[in-house]
């Protein structure tokens, strides 16, 4: 094709047709120009269904993480029932004035511990932290998207505070020793029985008048106040899921 255009473009020359060599010459730029603006337009159009691509593989990447999601939560919500009925057990028995205090420490810490949820986040940090935000060309549902992550933040970081107000309160007690967090189930083989048979056993439960009575009575009551909190706040963030996992499946059938 090339040698075809030198062959004209010479003719032209050698039959002294300058006028109609120049014509030529500019319909040969227009046609090369005309050319490279095709191979742009391909190339574009090559990129655009790579991005178009992209852009569907990262709704169903969110999507897995959020059907992860969904189902961390649900057990996370589980054991914060399991948690509270726990906890209403150990206040019933303190306050039925149980004899043997073992009853009521073998249910102190799962009173006070539960299934802590961690939300798979690895799509969507993914996008943002590689600079690939901007591939998400559907407006609403990108709007919809950084809602219910940055929603779902705020929720969290609401909970970790609350829970580490319920955690930390262990150490509030006058006196471990007293209090006997040594003859939990989770620690007594830790001490063992030579040990703790030298350590303190304050029958405190009985006495409501005893200081640690009523320490331990806050932090049992604390920690079903901050459970149902938290329960409130995993399922707004399970609604702002389901939702949000419901708008995604058609762009992953």
């Amino acid at each position: 094709m090339i040698k075809f255009f030198r062959k004209i473009r010479q003719k032209l020359l050698s039959e002294n047709k300058f006028s109609k060599y120049l014509i030529y010459a500019i319909g040969e730029i227009i046609l090369v120009v005309i050319g490279i603006l095709i191979a742009l337009g391909i190339n574009n159009w090559n990129q655009n269904i790579q991005k178009n691509e992209q852009e569907k593989v990262y709704y169903c990447k969110i999507k897995e993480d959020l059907e992860t999601d969904k189902n961390n939560i649900k057990a996370s919500i589980e054991s914060l029932n399991e948690r509270k009925s726990t906890a209403k057990r150990v206040l019933a028995n303190l306050y039925a004035g149980v004899n043997n205090k073992s009853d009521i420490m073998k249910d102190y810490l799962p009173a006070i511990r539960s299934y802590n949820f961690v939300p798979s986040k690895l799509a969507i940090q993914d996008i943002t932290s590689s600079g690939k935000l901007e591939n998400l060309k559907k407006t609403n549902l990108k709007a919809l998207i950084l809602k219910h992550y940055t929603e779902m933040e705020f929720a969290l970081n609401t909970i970790n505070f609350n829970r580490i107000d319920v955690s930390q309160y262990v150490y509030r007690y006058e006196n471990l020793a007293d209090f006997g967090l040594h003859q939990t189930p989770l620690y007594k083989d830790e001490f063992g029985v030579e040990l703790l048979e030298q350590m303190p056993d304050v029958n405190w439960h009985n006495d409501k008048e005893h200081l640690i009575y009523k320490q331990f009575q806050e932090h049992i009551t604390l920690s079903i106040i901050v459970s149902s909190r938290e329960q409130q706040l995993l399922n707004q963030i399970l609604s702002s899921t389901e939702k949000l996992k419901s708008k995604l499946e058609k762009y992953c059938e």
